[in-house]
This record gives structure tokens, sequence and C-alpha cells, in this order.
């Protein structure tokens, strides 16, 4: 029996995980994988989640390991500047955006958890189903890598921080609905070309096409190409110029760099663009979290971001809950209200983007053009959005310190 089963070690299960064991709360994290060795794609922190990772007391540690800084977003269309987004004049201590390689991350998170004898952690352990009382999850039947049959642990709360193709979410009987997007993208790594922008993410657009540019650790970029939803095997059956081809479409510079680094698709990993929405993000006994609760998709780099936002809302909530002994729906629903305004910000946000960058007519692309020239002129605009989201998060960082 355990007071909190988070089922999920990723950054919103091992924050959560982190901040309940330091309140005093018996915790059991149930992880499937033995290991951090597999690929990542949410590794940019925004500057309210590095305050965060300060709070938490693992920012020293990340930057003794080493990041890379980005300053500043540029977005150019056929090498015309249109938007540029200048991360050091954002409302926050910490003002750059942090690349980090997740695994650094949670090995940093998963070092300070496994001080607290009060929190148990399970590596290898796969949730089959959920144990119920009635309609009242009551905790899960899992079995180890290496063992057949299924083991039981009883819980007050299981919260599932499984990640957008959640498990937890389905045996729970959770109703959500995924939002396709109109693209695909095909994310690959490169080295950072010799007269890549020092500490600058870049977005390059011709037409309805568009690259992703993300600085990555220690000295990559990250990059994505868009594709039509579901032409990943089409393009694949065409061989590997035809992806030379789409890269050279959008900026012929860089599509030589690709060709010179990216060999094959072994070298190319497709990437699914979706959302998700659940009325509601729990029942009796269950609660989702991260992208289990709310998938967004990976545009402005905010899944991430918010899922370990969640789990700096929640943790000092369920506290006080397991404190008055009333850890229930009521105290669930409180919860996604006060997230749901924040989530649904992001995700809003990320749909006029999409529209934007999958423009295809020439009046849209004209109006596209439009919008970014004027939100880089009227700077008070990008300040007054900064602003909005630095007020949500310093809420949230309250609710930490009150909590922690």
């Amino acid at each position: 029996m355990t007071d909190i089963c988070i089922v999920g070690a990723g950054p919103a299960g091992l924050v959560l995980a982190l901040q309940l064991a330091r309140a005093g709360v018996d915790i059991t994290l149930l992880e499937s994988s033995l290991s951090y060795k597999r690929s990542f794609r949410g590794e940019s922190m925004q500057p309210d989640t590095v305050s965060i990772f300060k709070e938490l007391g693992i920012l020293d540690d990340l930057l003794e390991h080493g990041c890379l800084e980005t300053h500043r977003m540029m977005l150019t269309e056929r090498g015309k500047s249109l938007l540029t987004i200048n991360y050091t004049k954002v409302p926050y201590r910490h003002k750059y955006v942090m690349d980090i390689p997740q695994p650094v991350l949670l090995s940093a998170l998963l070092k300070r958890l496994e001080t607290y004898a009060n929190c148990k952690i399970i590596r290898g352990a796969t949730c089959d189903e959920l144990l119920w009382s009635d309609n009242t999850v009551s905790g899960v039947s899992y079995r180890l890598h290496d063992e057949k049959e299924p083991r039981v642990l009883r819980a007050r709360v299981v919260v599932g921080a499984d990640g957008r193709y959640s498990k937890i979410r389905d045996h729970g009987k959770i109703e959500w609905k995924k939002h396709q997007a109109a693209r695909d993208v095909l994310w690959f790594k490169v080295p950072l070309p010799a007269d890549a922008p020092e500490n600058t993410a870049r977005i390059m657009i011709d037409g309805a096409n568009h690259l992703i540019l993300l600085p990555t650790f220690p000295d990559y970029y990250r990059a994505g190409v868009n594709i039509p939803k579901g032409g990943f095997m089409a393009l694949r059956r065409e061989g590997i110029e035809s992806f030379y081809q789409l890269v050279d479409g959008i900026d012929a510079g860089f599509g030589k760099h690709v060709r010179e680094h990216v060999r094959n698709w072994n070298d190319i990993h497709l990437l699914d663009i979706f959302t998700t929405t659940a009325p509601q993000w729990g029942r009796e006994g269950l609660l989702l979290i991260g992208d289990a609760a709310h998938t967004v998709t990976p545009l402005l780099g905010q899944g991430v971001n918010l899922a370990i936002q969640d789990a700096i809302t929640l943790a000092p909530m369920l506290v006080s809950g397991l404190e008055k002994n009333s850890v229930d729906i009521s105290l669930f629903k409180a919860f996604q209200a006060k997230r749901q305004a924040d989530v649904d910000f992001v995700v809003n946000l990320q749909q006029r983007q999409e529209k934007l960058l999958g423009a295809h007519t020439p009046m849209q692309q004209f109006l596209r053009r439009v919008n970014y020239c004027a939100l880089n002129q009227f700077t008070f605009i990008q300040r007054k959005i900064n602003n909005r989201i630095a007020y949500r998060r310093q809420l949230q960082l309250q609710l930490f310190q009150e909590g922690g």
C-alpha cells in the first residue's frame, strides 16, 4: 500500500514525486523502461521552467553538466527576416531557453529522489491494468520485465504521467479526443553549421513548407521539416533524395549541409503531430498530468514545460488533500481548473501558428507576412504575451514554494 502511485518517470512524474517526497508523502514510482538510453525530443526548457529547476535544487547540477542557451528565435521567409523574439527581455530570472539532454535532467531529478526513504522507485514495471473498488481506482496491477506473474499495488491515488500514448488513460476509461494536425514532422540532427547565428533558434519558411532548427547540446541542431499528414511512407518510397529535395526547396544552403550529415532514413525520425483533449483529467482515485492529460504539438517547445508545471501545481494540492483525508474528484477538478487556462492558452497559440505556417494560397501567405511583420514591429504585443505567461507561471512557483 502506498499513498500515491505515479506511473511514468518522465519529467512530470519525477518532479511530482520529488515534491511529494520532500513533504513526507509515501510514494511509489513505476517506470516501464530500465534506463533513459532512448530518443527524446522534449529537451528545450523555457525560461520559467529553468526557474523551477532552481527551486528544485537541480539547476547547478544541470549547469555543471553543460547546456546550450538559446537567446532568441528568428523566423524568416526565403531568407527575409519577418520576426525576431528576444528571450533576454522576458520577465524571468533566467532569460534564456535551456537545451539540456533529457536523460541528464531525469538523472538529476532521480538522484535527488533516491535520497528519500519514503519513495520507492520500480523500473521495468509495465502496468497491465488498474485495480477498482466499485467505480473508484484503488491501485495498479503491473509486471516486471523479467517476470510473468503480475504484482498488485494498492494506492490512495494513482497519477498517470505516462505520456502522449498513455495506457493509464485508457485503463482508467477517461474520455479523450485526438485532434490530428495537417502535418507530420521529420526530425533529424546535424552539427551546427559554421555560419549558424549564435544562440538562435530558427524557423525558415518557403510557401507551405518550413524548417525548424533548434540549437541542441553540445553543438547540434535538432531540425524538423514538415510533410503532409500520413505522407511519410510515400516520401520514403521515393528514396532519400526526396527528403533532400524537400529541405533544398526551403533553404538550399542548409540542404547542402543536410546532405553531408544525414546519410539515410535511419537518421530521420517521424513525429506524428496531434493534440489531445479530455473533458476531465481524472476520476475517483485516478488523475492524469502532462501529455497524458493534454498532449500539445512540439511547436514552440511547450509540452514538457506544461507537464512540469502540472506537477508544480499539483503537489501542494495533494499534500493538503492527504492531510485532510480529502483526496477525491473535487480536488482533481480544482487542479484541472487551475491548469486549464494555461493549457488552453498554449494550445490556441500553437493552433494559430500551425495555421500560419501551413498557409497554402498566395493570399494566406501574404497575410502571414503581414501578421509576423506587425508582431515584430509592435513589441508591446510580444510583451503582453510574455507577461501573461509569466503571470501564470509566477502563481505556479508561489504554489510550489508554499507547498515545498
